[in-house]
């Protein structure tokens, strides 16, 4: 019998062309925080909460209960991740554990779902261009609007083929400006309304805004729908770790 140790057995990855070290842990959240596009969400989905009559001004109660659902499926990404690293994320481990057929429904869902976002991305981008230099001909016509989300479907698709460290670097500029252009606005509507210029509509703000329980259930429930929807993207920091 030969007292040779035999050597561990090394198992064969395929090389699917990714470059490692790519980008850093910075630009990994700012990737992670820029597909949750801020702005866009507050622009798009906050208007539709504080609508609900039963919501109103209880606006950041929602925002807080909804973090919760999405805290935990951050925690369950965090251990699943440590024990199989895959970029396919949910469609992959969906696929690991109830089989082909559940992450192929998995793989889909997210990619219509992921269709239609960017369509509305693209048009409303398209129309904020058309506001920033004043072309109230492309606002007011839908074949303008889309022509523009066009443009922008295509910026973003090269910008992705060029490769993720331009990505990366592209996205620390917009996500600093929109921080920053966010910021600016919260500070000054809040001057407003403690110096009285903030228009007839405007309140003081209140700790009971951000009590989720003084909500209806119905009411709450209906919001969280929306207001989960203001935390979807985080998981690309995932995709690409």
């Amino acid at each position: 019998m030969s007292t040779q140790a035999q050597a561990p057995a090394v198992r064969n990855v395929m090389d699917k062309g990714l470059k490692k070290n790519a980008i850093g842990f910075v630009s990994n959240i700012v990737i992670g925080v820029a597909s949750t596009a801020p702005a866009y969400s507050v622009a798009a989905t906050l208007g539709f909460i504080i609508a609900d009559p039963g919501i109103r001004t209880h606006g950041p109660a929602v925002m807080l209960a909804a973090f919760i659902p999405m805290l935990l499926i951050s925690l369950a990404y965090r251990y699943l991740n440590k024990a199989d690293p895959d970029a396919g994320t949910s469609f992959a481990w969906s696929t690991r554990a109830f089989g082909p057929t559940v992450g192929w429904l998995n793989g889909w869902a997210i990619f219509l779902a992921d269709l239609l976002v960017m369509a509305s991305l693209g048009l409303i981008a398209a129309l904020y261009t058309y506001q920033l230099f004043g072309w109230t001909y492309g606002e007011t016509h839908k074949w303008v609007g889309l022509l523009g989300c066009v443009v922008w479907i295509l910026i973003m698709t090269w910008i992705c083929h060029r490769g993720i460290e331009l990505s990366a670097r592209i996205q620390q500029i917009l996500l600093s400006f929109e921080f920053v252009v966010l910021v600016v606005f919260s500070v000054v509507a809040i001057v407003d309304v403690y110096t009285g210029n903030g228009g007839s509509g405007a309140l003081h703000p209140q700790a009971s805004w951000f009590n989720p329980f003084d909500l209806r259930f119905h009411d709450l429930l209906v919001a969280l729908l929306l207001g989960v929807f203001l935390y979807w993207g985080w998981d690309s920091g995932v995709s690409v770790n």
